[in-house]
This record gives C-alpha cells, structure tokens and sequence, in this order.
C-alpha cells in the first residue's frame, strides 16, 4: 500500500504546473464564432457579449464570464431560461436584453411566486394583472433596458 501524499504538498504542486502542459493555445477566433452565430447555435454577440479567447495560452474569464468550448453548443449546450420568459419576450417582441436587470427580477419573484406559494404554473393574465410592459424610448425601440415591467396602478397601496 502506498503511503498517504500530504495534501499541501500536492495542492502546491498542482498549481505549480505549467499552463502550458495543461492547454493548448485557443484557435478560437472572430471568424469561427460568427460560424456558430451562423449555424444557430451561438446567440449574436450584442445579446451575450461574448469574445473569441485568440491569443490566450490559457482560459482567464473575468468574473462574469464562462468558458466554454465550441463543441459544447453544437451538442446542445445552451444557457436556458425559464419557459415563462422565454414566452414573455416572444409574446412582446422583444429580447432578453431589452429588459432591465429589475424587469428581469420582477418576472424571476413572479415564477417563484406562483410555483413556490401559490402552487400553479406562472400564468400570463396574472402578470398582465400585476404589471404592464413600459418601453423607454417610444414603442420600437431596441436599445438594452429599453423595456421595463411596471406595477400596474392601484396595485401599491
């Protein structure tokens, strides 16, 4: 039987390995992600922001980024919201974007509420009960967090 390592020692010589030996240089780059745009399986870079890791001898996301290889979407991989969402913003015409971080918020506590408290499926005339859809900018506009959720009035008392 072999002895046991010490744990120090092997944390500090896992990180102590080279990147090098560990990846091999991202050959990611514009042209290959705009494919996967292309091919639909990659949202625009406007909706995700998301940028090639050319040059990078190692994966270094910053704090709100995921890494993630290109193989992954085309085997179906995808950042998935809830379908409530996702019929909220077909049914108004809108995208994710366009909603406020709040908006976001408000229609997340909704799905919590009504599956959580009141046990039913998010229903959309309750939605339509409590808020309404408020666009900055006149109606058309697509600038990001040009559409927010609104208490509809009487609703705060």
């Amino acid at each position: 039987m072999a002895p046991k390592r010490n744990c120090s020692s092997s944390s500090r010589a896992s990180r102590e390995l080279s990147h090098a030996k560990e990846w091999v240089s991202s050959i990611s780059n514009e042209v290959v992600l705009s494919q996967l745009v292309v091919d639909g399986v990659l949202p625009n870079r406007v909706m995700t922001g998301w940028h090639p890791a050319s040059g990078e001898s190692f994966p270094t996301p910053r704090g709100d980024e995921l890494v993630v290889f290109e193989d992954y979407f085309y085997r179906g991989f995808g950042v998935s919201i809830h379908p409530f969402l996702h019929r909220l913003i077909e049914y108004y015409a809108i995208s994710l974007c366009n909603l406020g971080p709040n908006s976001i918020l408000h229609v997340s506590v909704f799905i919590h509420f009504c599956e959580a408290y009141l046990g039913i499926f998010p229903h959309f005339d309750l939605l339509c009960h409590i808020f309404c859809l408020k666009s900055h900018g006149g109606s058309g506009s697509r600038v990001v967090g040009s559409a927010y959720l609104q208490l509809q009035d009487g609703m705060v008392g």
